[in-house]
Order: C-alpha cells, then sequence, then structure tokens
C-alpha cells in the first residue's frame, strides 16, 4: 500500500514538470510532510528534486499553488478542493489523491 501510495505521489508530481530542476510540493504538518519526505527519497535517484513545504493554514497552499509558487500540493480531499476552486475560482485541478486524515468534531456541550 505504501509503495503505491509513494508511485502515485512521484507520477502525480512529474506530470507536467518533468523538465523542472526542483519540484515544490506544498503540505500540511504530519502526515502528509511525513509522506512526501519518502517521495523525495524514492524520486532523489530518479533525478527529480522535491522541495517540501509545509503550511499550516489550508488556504495557503491552493494559493500558493494558483499563483505559482508551488508545482504541486497534497493535503486535501476532493469536496475540499472543489469548493476552494467555487468559492476562490483556483485554475488548479487534481492530478492524484493522498490519504485523508480522520478529523473530530469536538464541543464543550456535556453529553447527557
Amino acid at each position: 500500500m505504501k509503495k503505491l501510495i509513494i508511485a502515485a505521489a512521484i507520477a502525480a508530481l512529474t506530470a507536467g514538470t518533468a523538465l523542472a530542476e526542483t519540484i515544490k510540493v506544498g503540505v500540511t504538518p504530519g502526515e502528509h510532510a511525513q509522506i512526501m519526505e519518502k517521495v523525495k527519497e524514492v524520486a532523489a535517484p530518479k533525478g527529480l528534486d522535491i522541495e517540501i513545504l509545509e503550511f499550516s493554514d489550508y488556504v495557503v497552499p491552493n494559493q500558493a499553488l494558483a499563483d505559482g509558487d508551488l508545482n504541486a500540493n497534497s493535503f486535501q480531499h476532493q469536496p475540499y478542493l472543489d469548493n476552494q476552486i467555487a468559492d476562490r475560482g483556483f485554475e488548479i485541478v487534481s492530478v492524484g489523491t493522498t490519504i485523508t486524515t480522520p478529523m473530530g468534531v469536538y464541543s464543550q456541550k456535556v453529553k447527557s
């Protein structure tokens, strides 16, 4: 499974950027950054230099990608991307999938 994720990430990163010297990828801290570190290791012997940039705000990586400051990002699910494109008019597209980390919803209300 891990090899499949890494292979998919490399394929996604190299699509349309084969001539780039350095591929700049935006990620969020945690699992996405850890996966991309492994992708970077696997890609290096193939002549691909991946620069990983971590963002703690979910909107910023899409804006950076739309502005051309990144070649790719890896942190979101398709519904979030679709909403960002609709809300902000980004001209970016999905080229592959990544993991989705479970998130919890919390409240101060005590359950009775």
